[in-house]
């Protein structure tokens, strides 16, 4: 939650701003974003997911291996694509115009010449080493990696770069004969690697200045620009968050990969000791030399992950149920302990941004001639530092980065695992397995010592108490389930027995991790149990509404609440928002994937999906959607903007049929984009991504129909940005980019990175 969302947010919950006047509170502390950035969001997000469409449209038409293609048609096919990219990068480095598309042609071209290389390989059957293949292409374009200074590209180069490592490694026996000593040179080598990028990435990318954000026609900084600029000055880049996930997967495997082998202390000593070594340093750059707490998490999780394999073979040598109790309590005991850490480096991190985001304001003030304005920079800076004092005072869970929510809710799940395994072997020893009923009440039972442990946690904010409590609470829920399935009650009168008991708890349980697996839970539920009632196109628009109402009409459903229910109420709905949104995702894919399969109710029956009513649902919730997003800026449907708004979501409900979440993925990302949710957008962002390899490996769908597909929605979306350019060039949105790339042209020789 950044500053103005957390200001708005207090002032809300302590009524000192009417919640009928939420928007223009909303509005006022830069919470939604201007028109000018919706602009400049919609230009650059058309103009790579377009871009991106188009290379991968090539890439699958040249996998799906046409026959009636030729070799010198499908090289010339290739080539002159590769020709026409080049060609269009020379032609804009002459006129010095257009980064981004500069980088973007760039990175297209890269992709083209791995699909180059893999039709080479295929023609002529010369993939015996996967490596070469990997390795030439990171060879080739490494020239292009090196002009563009384009972090997604070096993205690509560095996958590669691992990737031929790892396949060159496992092919090459070097004078080991046993398998933990290839085994630990190949992980090792990773680790090496990418512990090298990650400082790599440190140094050339997040010592630079940030680069241009939005502005306005008149050259100023809006609000919201200035705000993003303070965000980049708080946190790295992006890529360097990647590159840290894969600096941390590589050393974590590698410090637990003789854990379960006989060879001596010797190897898993000297693997510890590095591991340590890695920990120190990531601890001494993202703790004491500038705060950062992703990277910080990444480190406990790691630290976490090394503690719980380690003592797993310590206590679990005999499968005895004290060593399963102690490993959840030691669980929780780390999680509790890392929460409070990384809370700590939260407010460190957020005390010093304010800081330096006053002393700018102060200089900015100083340095302006209009006294009006002055004045309200002024009493806005005091309203936001009065609101911060009084919201670091109140909840903890306000300063929580989502991540650490993550970190919480996985450790939560883990130690309920070891609790249940603790509670099944004492049931197993005294029969009471095998009786529905009484695994139902130990399951009630422990629900009930759950909730009395968060309510007396809500009060003594003790966070060893609320890891535990939500421990014992999963594990009740479980043996519910596991009753449920083993009882006579018939089906599906069990599921609709669990989905009141859960939809009744993720109600008056205080805890919004447990809010949030419980609203997953039951929308599971509800998705099951159309499914059942072969209902199953409804999922999609029913999750879209939902997701819909509680992200864009939240104010409005709290003005229909009790003003003491308020707090409450706004935590449900926050996490029924998130917990739709993760749902409808998820749930996009297994109806298209499933689709000659069985589906939930594996009845003898195959499971059957109609594209068209699931897409014309969801495709209506997106114009409700849009609908809400233009009457918060007071713009009405049957104007200009809003007829066009209305066509381009139906085309692209239409282009999007077939091709897998698209039109998911693009209403989260907007919804988020619509309330300055970052965690909701990285969602939304990871999704599409996972998307593009999910959709290639369809097996319901030939390489042709997706390359033809794929291609038809590049297409749409290129037209999309084109239409929007031509349309509003006149209100500032061409004259802001020309001023934002003639910027970018000068400091060509200045920044290596956009």
């Amino acid at each position: 939650m950044n500053q103005p969302q957390r200001t708005t947010e207090h002032s809300l919950k302590h009524d000192t701003s009417p919640i009928e006047r939420a928007d223009d509170t909303a509005a006022h502390f830069d919470v939604y974003p201007t028109k000018q950035t919706w602009l400049a969001f919609f230009d650059k997000t058309l103009l790579v997911i377009g871009s991106v469409a188009l290379a991968l449209a090539l890439v699958f038409f040249i996998a799906y291996n046409w026959l009636d293609m030729g070799k010198m048609g499908k090289f010339a096919l290739v080539e002159g694509a590769l020709v026409i990219t080049i060609t269009l990068y020379v032609g804009l480095c002459v006129r010095r115009q257009f980064l981004l598309i500069r980088q973007l042609l760039l990175l297209i071209a890269s992709i083209i010449t791995g699909s180059l290389l893999a039709l080479f390989g295929q023609t002529y059957q010369t993939g015996a080493d996967t490596w070469q293949l990997f390795f030439v292409c990171a060879l080739l374009i490494t020239p292009w990696v090196m002009i563009a200074r384009f972090p997604a590209l070096w993205l690509l180069w560095l996958g590669l770069l691992n990737a031929c490592l790892l396949s060159y490694l496992d092919v090459t026996g070097f004078l080991f004969n046993d398998n933990v000593y290839q085994g630990v040179i190949e992980i090792g080598a990773l680790a090496a690697i990418n512990f090298v990028a990650l400082n790599l990435w440190l140094f050339f990318i997040d010592h630079k200045s940030p680069s241009q954000t939005t502005f306005t026609n008149v050259g100023v900084p809006s609000p919201t620009a200035a705000h993003t600029q303070n965000q980049t000055r708080a946190g790295l880049h992006w890529s360097t968050y990647v590159v840290g996930l894969l600096s941390t997967y590589a050393i974590t495997h590698l410090s637990i990969f003789t854990i379960f082998d006989n060879h001596g202390v010797t190897i898993p000593a000297i693997l510890l000791s590095l591991w340590a070594i890695w920990c120190g340093f990531m601890v001494w750059r993202f703790y004491r030399y500038r705060v950062d707490v992703l990277m910080l998490t990444y480190v406990s999780g790691s630290a976490i992950i090394v503690v719980m394999f380690w003592a797993s073979r310590l206590l679990l040598g005999n499968a005895n149920s004290s060593g399963f109790l102690m490993l959840a309590l030691l669980l929780v005991g780390m999680s509790s302990a890392a929460v409070v850490w990384l809370r700590k480096a939260a407010r460190l991190s957020h005390k010093r941004t304010m800081t330096s985001d006053m002393v700018n304001e102060s200089v900015e003030v100083n340095a302006t001639d209009r006294s009006a304005t002055s004045k309200s920079k002024i009493n806005k800076r005091a309203i936001d530092k009065n609101g911060e004092t009084s919201l670091s005072n109140s909840n903890d869970q306000e300063d929580t980065p989502w991540f650490v929510h993550v970190l919480f809710g996985f450790s939560g799940l883990l130690a309920s695992l070891f609790f249940i395994g603790f509670l099944t072997l004492i049931l197993e020893s005294t029969g009471a397995l095998d009786n529905a009923m009484m695994i139902g009440m130990i399951g009630l039972l422990l629900n009930a010592c759950g909730f009395i442990i968060f309510k007396y946690e809500h009060r003594r904010h003790s966070m060893f108490l609320s890891s535990l409590a939500f421990m014992i609470s999963v594990a009740g829920q479980s043996y519910v389930v596991y009753s449920l399935i083993e009882s006579s009650i018939s089906h599906p009168l069990d599921v609709w027995v669990f989905l009141l008991l859960q939809s009744a708890l993720t109600l008056i349980v205080p805890s919004f991790m447990y809010r949030l697996i419980g609203s997953l839970t039951v929308f599971g539920c509800v998705v099951f149990l159309l499914s059942y009632y072969a209902l199953p196109e409804i999922s999609l628009g029913l999750l879209a509404l939902i997701a819909i109402v509680s992200h864009l009409q939240r104010y409005r459903l709290l003005q229909r609440i009790p003003a003491r229910w308020h707090l409450v109420s706004s935590e449900v709905i926050k996490a029924i928002g998130y917990a739709s949104a993760l749902m409808l995702l998820c749930i996009s894919v297994y109806f298209i994937v499933d689709e000659y399969r069985y589906g939930f109710d594996n009845n003898d029956g195959l499971f059957r999906y109609h594209y068209y009513w699931a897409q014309g649902l969801l495709t209506l919730a997106s114009l409700y959607a849009a609908y809400l997003i233009l009457k918060r800026y007071r713009v009405q449907w049957h104007s200009a903007v809003g007829l066009i708004t209305g066509s381009a979501v139906i085309v692209l409900g239409i282009v999007s049929t077939y091709v897998t979440g698209l039109l998911a993925t693009s209403l989260i990302i907007i919804i988020a984009m619509a309330n300055s949710k970052r965690t909701l957008l990285g969602i939304g962002v990871f999704a599409l991504v996972c998307y593009v390899f999910w959709y290639y490996y369809q097996l319901n769908t030939s390489l042709l129909v997706k390359s033809v597909s794929v291609l038809v929605v590049g297409i749409v979306l290129l037209l999309l940005r084109w239409v929007l350019v031509k349309r509003y060039s006149a209100h500032g949105l061409s004259a802001s980019g020309a001023r934002t790339q003639h910027n970018a042209s000068q400091a060509d020789s200045e920044e290596p990175l956009s």
